[in-house]
């Protein structure tokens, strides 16, 4: 999985997920404030307030469906369309399949235990709604490439123009702590050596913004990365884990560069390459999956009722 692939992937799983997850709350802080209506003249609850100005849980679902309701609305009325559709076709994904998509964009990450971990850690994202999003994609993408054919000349000659993507490269977990001179650097270099803890010192004397709050953490980095200086990843690729080198001249500092751990990833089952190859083959050829999305709304007569901006009708 490249670099823009995972970043993709990411984004429309965090930004699926929160929708889904508003909408349930929206859902059910309606039905408990309708059942509240129920009760002789009682306030609606405070949630927040400014000064002597209450602002009620009333005013705030309302708010919230002002601002997300119609893509609430859109995605669970999506997510029931493409259900009807698997059905009707016996289209289903599988626990396995959906493990092996996992384990895929785990390939990007250097582990799927490492994927889910960061996950939860930055979004707060479990194992299990990655799991529903998962298979709910892939459901949608076995309903587009149903009809299309994807024949082995047309995989071989991918491969043959693609084959680097397919085969996931060793990747570095790095800390960092960059300084201005070079007689700064080997001064930090005797710290360590009597030492020092690398993270604290990162903190204390690293003028790299990006990193220092961290502990100079600059996490995982593949073998080839274009994005870091050359001569930072020279001198990683002849490092092991554990090892910390330096200065390390960057041009417009010195650094010293720590290697935490290095992630060597299993070869990919030349089977699945060329499956994962024919799916994308076939998605290329078919329609686009939000267009899908739209053409089943229409099949089985997805309908607004009331309460939604009037734009959400053209989408």
């Amino acid at each position: 999985m490249t670099r823009q692939e995972k970043g993709l992937w990411v984004t429309v799983i965090v930004l699926t997920a929160g929708v889904l997850f508003m909408g349930s709350w929206i859902f059910f802080s309606g039905v408990l404030f309708q059942e509240g209506n129920n009760k002789p003249e009682q306030d609606p609850p405070v949630v927040a307030s400014v000064q002597d100005r209450a602002i009620t849980e009333v005013e705030w679902t309302e708010e919230l469906k002002k601002r997300y309701g119609s893509e609430v609305l859109m995605t669970m009325m999506n997510r029931q369309v493409v259900a009807l559709e698997a059905d009707a076709t016996n289209i289903a994904v599988t626990p396995e399949e959906v493990d092996r998509e996992l384990e895929r964009i785990g390939q990007g990450y250097g582990s799927k235990e490492r994927f889910l971990q960061e996950m939860e850690q930055q979004l707060g994202l479990s194992e299990e709604m990655l799991k529903v999003e998962t298979e709910y994609r892939l459901t949608l993408e076995k309903i587009a490439t149903a009809d299309v054919k994807v024949d082995d000349v047309e995989i071989d000659q991918y491969l043959s123009q693609h084959l680097d993507q397919f085969h996931p490269k060793k990747q570095f977990n790095l800390s960092i702590i960059k300084v201005d001179t070079e007689s700064e650097a080997d001064e930090v270099l005797d710290q360590l050596e009597n030492g020092e803890d690398f993270a604290s010192l990162a903190a204390e004397v690293s003028i790299d913004e990006y990193t220092r709050d961290n502990g100079g953490e600059l996490g995982l980095v593949e073998e080839d990365d274009p994005f870091q200086p050359e001569a930072l990843m020279e001198t990683v690729l002849s490092l092991s884990k554990g090892d910390i080198a330096g200065p390390i001249n960057l041009k417009d500092s010195y650094a010293i560069v720590y290697v935490e751990d290095i992630l060597v990833p299993e070869t990919p089952d030349e089977n699945l390459i060329r499956e994962t190859v024919r799916k994308q083959l076939a998605l290329t050829q078919s329609v686009s999956l939000s267009e899908l999305e739209r053409q089943l709304r229409d099949k089985y007569a997805a309908r607004i009722v009331a309460g939604v901006p009037l734009a959400l009708h053209n989408n």
